[in-house]
């Protein structure tokens, strides 16, 4: 409990902040519930770093960069121009040989060679390469914890 922060928000409604989310100060909540926040919260922590480390796991090949990416819409460019965004055989082939050499999937390969969404794609696969997980959105685990605690003390 050392790293309480008061806070006074608009009006006589006093908030604390705890650690990074909010609680209402008016619900008197049980030390037991606070714990089961701290404890959802490093559960879903551990949840998202191993869905990143399987996803890390499961990649084959090297990881994309932007500058590869856009070296393959360039090369893609003059198909596409030509045949008026169709995905013909050539392109087809480059998105296989981008599937195969950075695992990417058949979608991702298709958006990258037409030059959409590649820098979430690249984000993404960075994210992967150096095991960082999605944030776990703290109030939203606390939020469905109160809730639940609320609803069954009423």
């Amino acid at each position: 409990m050392k790293d309480l922060i008061y806070d006074r928000r608009k009006g006589s409604l006093n908030r604390t902040v705890y650690k990074r989310y909010v609680l209402d100060d008016g619900w008197n909540l049980p030390k037991e519930v606070v714990e089961a926040i701290d404890l959802a919260i490093i559960q879903s922590r551990q949840s998202a770093y191993r869905q990143i480390k399987e996803q890390h796991d499961r990649h084959r090949g090297d990881y994309i960069t932007e500058e590869i990416a856009s070296l393959y819409e360039a090369k893609s460019w003059p198909y596409r121009v030509l045949y008026d965004y169709q995905y013909i055989k050539e392109v087809r082939q480059m998105g296989k040989e981008l599937q195969e050499r950075y695992g990417v999937t058949e979608l991702e390969a298709q958006n990258i060679l037409n030059g959409v969404h590649t820098k979430e794609y690249v984000a993404k696969y960075h994210r992967i390469k150096h095991l960082i997980p999605n944030k776990v959105d703290e109030q939203r685990v606390c939020d469905r914890i109160v809730s639940k605690y609320l609803n069954q003390a009423v």
